[in-house]
């Protein structure tokens, strides 16, 4: 049977495996997730040294509302990365507790909810306060900031 680029995909969403599936495609999205950000944060944060204006110009650009919306997801993001990566390294280690893989998988889906729904919450409060200020200056958090 030749392989296809068709077949490659529709093979790649079929259901397989249930919470290890899951978990394992969550775990990588999450992961490309955090290594975008480093690569933008680290460029951006080089650029308070030697570019103090284009920094200054970034922090506003973070400040955008759906990139405040994105830092609230980054956040969740690396809560689940690094529950789900402490679940695959006890598993590893304890190649018995395998058989209780579904249990581990929603226990860590139980604590990234507990942990980022509060913290979700805490940040969008922020978010929406700057909007509000922007909205008392005649402004809107959903006009992308211009440089001055």
């Amino acid at each position: 049977m030749q392989s296809t680029f068709k077949l490659t995909i529709r093979e790649s969403f079929r259901y397989r495996g249930l919470w290890g599936q899951w978990s394992w495609i969550a775990h990588r999205l999450s992961g490309l997730g955090v290594l975008l950000f480093l690569i933008i944060h680290v460029w951006d944060t080089a650029n308070a040294t030697f570019a103090p204006e284009v920094y200054a110009y970034t922090v506003e650009v973070f400040k955008w509302f759906p990139l405040s919306v994105g830092e609230i997801l980054l956040v969740g993001a690396v809560l689940f990365h690094a529950y789900n990566g402490i679940r695959v390294t006890l598993l590893d280690f304890k190649p018995d507790w395998w058989e209780y893989q579904r249990q581990s998988a929603i226990a860590v889906w139980v604590l990234f909810a507990v942990t980022f729904i509060p913290i979700g919450l805490f940040m969008f409060g922020r978010t929406l306060g700057h909007c509000s200020e922007l909205a008392a200056a005649g402004s809107s958090c959903f006009a992308f900031p211009l440089p001055s």
